[in-house]
């Protein structure tokens, strides 16, 4: 049996437009001052680095997040934008955040080297 690992397709464009939705999801429920549970049973990795050899091998990041940063398809309102702008800033340019940090990003707001 093949197993699968997600760190041969971070950031590819299914990761980015599942983030993307994420992002605006969680965005707007936690706008309120409510309980929220946030469960995900096939989250990957927190973060990823895509200089990694497994991420250089399939070049789906470059094809993915890097062309449409590169094309500026990202609306810079939108809250995926404004998440991955901070997490480059603070963390470095070659990592792509996962499901798990994005979800405590928008929901903790702790700086993305404290998550």
């Amino acid at each position: 049996m093949l197993s699968y690992q997600h760190m041969y397709h971070a950031g590819n464009l299914a990761d980015v437009h599942k983030h993307a939705a994420l992002s605006v999801l969680l965005t707007k429920l936690t706008q309120k001052e409510k309980p929220l549970t946030y469960i995900e049973t096939h989250a990957g990795r927190g973060i990823y680095d895509l200089t990694s050899d497994a991420a250089q091998k399939t070049h789906e990041a470059q094809n993915g997040i890097e062309h449409l940063l590169k094309l500026k398809k990202i609306p810079a309102a939108h809250p995926y934008f404004q998440l991955l702008r901070r997490v480059r800033e603070e963390v470095g340019n070659n990592v792509y955040p996962g499901s798990p940090f994005i979800a405590c990003l928008l929901y903790t707001s702790p700086s993305p080297r404290d998550a």
